[in-house]
Order: C-alpha cells, then structure tokens, then sequence
C-alpha cells in the first residue's frame, strides 16, 4: 500500500514537493495536536493594508499561496504580499513576483517561533507575532488574521494593556478577564472571517509578548481559570484604564443592562495619574453643539445657566437631567474626552471640564487592581472586589 501510494506520489509530483507536502501536512497536524485552543486575531481590520511584509522570522515558516508551496521564510528572506483587486493579490518572494493568488498562508513549524509583519502602504512599523498567519484580499484591502494559541495570545494581551513592572498578582487578574473577555466573544467577528481583532475594539494585542518571565508565570499559574455567572455562563469581564473612583453602569454607555455588572465605588485608582483630567471648550463650540444636535432650551435661562455650570459627584447617564435627552457619552465623542465622569464651570471665559478616569469605566479598573496588587491584595480577592456577582471557575475542558 505505501509503495502504491510513494508511487502515486511520484507520478504527479517531484521527490522534493512530497516532501514539502509532507512537512507541512505534519506542521499542521502537530499545530492541532498540541494546541489547546486556538484564535484567529484579525491584525487591524479596518485599516487598509495594501502592501505587507512578513520578515525576520526566529524559525523556518512555510509559505503557500492558494494550493501552491512557494517556499520558506527564515531569517534571512522576506515576503511581500501586495493586494491588487477583490480577491487578487501578488507575492514578492525570494526576489520574484509572482501574480494573481485568492489566498496566502505562512505557517510556523515549531510552537514558540515568531516574525515581523509590518506594511508599506500604508506605513506601519514592525511588530512581531507568534502563531501562523491567513492573509485574503478584501475589496479595497488585505485581510491579516494571526491564527495563535489562546494561551500565547493572552501573553501578547496582558503586555499591551497592563504594560510592564506590575504585580504578578495584576497579572494573574488581566489573565483571567482577558481569557474569559476572549471566550465569551469569539464569535463576535466570525462574519468577517476571525474572532477577534487586535484593537480596543476587543482587547489590544499589539505584539507578542517580550519574553516576560512574569506575565507567562501569570498566565500558566491561572490556566483554565475563567469568571461565570450562576449559569455557567462566561462572564461580561469589561475592563478599563481609570474609572475614576466609580465603575459605570453599562446601560450608560451601551443602552443595555448588563446582570451582575453593578457599579463600584474604588476608593484604589483616585491617586493614580490618569484619575482627574481637564480639558478647556469655547463656549461658543459647547453651546452650539447641543442647541444644533439636541435643541437645548437655551432661551431659558435656568437650562442656560446650568449648560454652564453642571457639577458632578457621581456617574450617571444623562447630562444635568435625563430630561434634556443628552447622554454623557455622546459629550465624550464629540469633544474627545478621556471619560463620560465630568462636571462643568466656565473659567476666565471658556467652559472648563474637570473629569475623573479614562475609559469607559465598565467593570474592572486596571489603575485600581494595580494599586490593590501592590497593597497585597492576591488576585482572587481583586477580582471578587470589581466582579462580585460572578464565580471564579477551573474549565479543564478548554485544554481539549
């Protein structure tokens, strides 16, 4: 039988491209094999690659285009993917242009093993991922999807948004939500052909991870821990820089109650530095926008006044009274503010904001946790003190 099929083999194929065949066959078997559970990481969806590079790459990757294996990316060559029309791009390798691909894959052969993507048009520095990578053109761009371990992926989260020098115990915290904040929305771009994305949108995984012994203790020593409700089901682990002393209410920003997710107040994050912000309007541009978005009374002199002159202790929803109908949130996207949590006054002339937090102040707060960690707070007890309502769980059924 396998001298049938090595001969099989050979009719259709040269020595050398069986091989190959069965190289990548056993990378991808073993990539199966070994992994727990993997994401498909959209790398900036919305931005609109049309010329990308893969390069510097720590171990052989394999490349192919459609069904064809064009050949090894290594440390010392590069790739060039360069979109052309929906469903058409070209490749620039090993100094050849090769034209008119519907599908690219550059496909590591070992766990651990990274390269550079960066682009050219438009310009975007180098940045380096693990994991293999699906590359498809869109009708005005190229689609880049990381295709990577959950595990390695929450390595690469918890250094974008916790940043370096923090606790283990802060660490162990992110792992946790930002596992859970991962399963719970994996198919929140699954028509777009990914999980998740890289950017806020979703949770910031800008690189891989720089080879933090703290953060990977972090995320091995809270392996399969997850946050449920009382169903079973994975809990809403929103998180944010600053909430400003307070953690929103979700219906303030989304609409939509959210159960279990009660406001906090945190008494840990109003000394950090991203707790009081300040940001001076013209009155006139203030003014204007609510008259022309929101018809604002301001003939009366009462609302006039009070337009001017809104203090604010708490969060809430709406601005000055719910009868206005403006919500802070769209003051927040209109003058670009840090946060929804902010009082009014007009100051030598112009409408003076002094607002609390960063974000959109939902769930945890990442300076707060940080501060509990260094008062020695372990993370069980932080995450009880922004997720109450919610179980932490052992899932061993996600290494299947």
């Amino acid at each position: 039988m396998q001298r049938a099929c090595l001969k099989l083999f050979r009719s259709s194929f040269s020595i050398t491209f069986m091989f190959r065949f069965l190289l990548l066959f056993f990378c991808l078997y073993a990539s199966w094999f070994c992994s727990a559970q993997n994401l498909r990481i959209g790398i900036a969806p919305t931005k609109k690659y049309l010329r990308v590079k893969f390069s510097n790459a720590s171990a052989p990757y394999l490349v192919l285009a459609d069904t064809a294996f064009i050949g090894t990316l290594n440390s010392t060559n590069s790739l060039e993917v360069i979109w052309i029309e929906k469903g058409k791009m070209d490749l620039v390798f090993g100094g050849v242009r090769r034209n008119g691909f519907k599908n690219v894959k550059v496909l590591a052969t070992n766990s651990g093993q990274f390269l550079e993507l960066s682009a050219s048009i438009p310009q975007v520095k180098p940045r380096a991922f693990e994991g293999d990578f699906e590359i498809t053109p869109l009708l005005d761009r190229l689609l880049v999807v990381n295709d990577v371990d959950l595990e390695t992926y929450l390595e690469g989260v918890i250094e974008s948004e916790g940043g370096e020098g923090q606790k283990k115990e802060y660490y162990k915290v992110q792992a946790v939500i930002s596992r859970t904040f991962a399963l719970k929305s994996k198919t929140k771009h699954e028509q777009e052909g990914f999980n998740l994305c890289n950017q806020v949108h979703c949770q910031a995984y800008l690189h891989k991870r720089n080879g933090s012994s703290i953060i990977d203790s972090a995320v091995l020593e809270t392996k399969h821990q997850v946050l449920t409700g009382m169903d079973g089901a994975f809990a809403p682990t929103f998180f944010s820089a600053n909430c400003g002393g307070e953690t929103c209410d979700p219906s303030f920003i989304w609409n939509e109650r959210i159960t279990g997710l009660d406001p906090v107040l945190d008494t840990f994050c109003v000394k950090t530095k991203q707790a009081r912000w300040i940001k001076k309007i013209d009155p006139t541009d203030w003014k204007t926008f609510f008259v022309e978005k929101y018809t604002f009374p301001v003939e009366d002199s009462i609302s006039y006044q009070l337009l001017f002159d809104a203090p604010l202790n708490h969060r809430k929803a709406f601005f000055i009274h719910p009868g206005y109908g403006v919500p802070m949130r769209d003051i927040r996207e209109k003058f670009d503010l840090k946060s929804s949590f902010f009082s009014v006054s007009m100051e030598e002339n112009l409408v003076v904001l002094k607002g609390r937090g960063y974000g959109h102040g939902v769930g945890l707060c990442q300076e707060g946790a940080m501060v509990m960690a260094k008062k020695g707070f372990d993370y069980t007890q932080i995450l009880g003190y922004y997720f109450p309502l919610f179980n932490l769980v052992i899932q061993p059924e996600l290494s299947r």
